[in-house]
């Protein structure tokens, strides 16, 4: 069995795949910047000590950053400090039961198989 790489062979549809590509690209990088931009933050500092201490100040404003209100609604509404297990839940239980009916069939579908191969033997 081979494999055809000539889907993608044309000028146009190489064009197209570039295109997407270098479109995407600057997505995680958006994502990333949610702080809003200053004057401020954006002049470099001179020297490593300073470049140190303005990276330790932003990231304490990070860390310092006050918690919304759901969050302050979650850590109160549970009783103890426990999280429940996860294969305790809803979907934690759907996830376990697809996990072993695939395993079952893995298994059934092995023994049973109707291949019979010189390598098998």
């Amino acid at each position: 069995m081979t494999v055809r790489l000539t889907h993608w062979r044309g000028p146009l549809r190489r064009a197209v795949f570039v295109a997407l590509v270098a479109a995407l690209s600057p997505l995680p990088l958006a994502a990333a910047s949610d702080q809003a931009v200053t004057p401020a933050s954006t002049a470099k500092p001179k020297t490593l000590q300073s470049a140190v201490t303005a990276a330790a100040v932003r990231e304490a404003a990070v860390v310092a950053a006050p918690r919304t209100k759901a969050a302050k609604r979650a850590d109160q509404s549970g009783s103890s400090k426990q999280s429940a297990s996860f294969f305790r839940t809803g979907p934690g239980a759907v996830a376990l039961a697809v996990m072993i009916v695939g395993s079952g069939y893995a298994i059934y579908s092995a023994s049973h198989d109707k291949i019979n191969s010189p390598g098998r033997k």
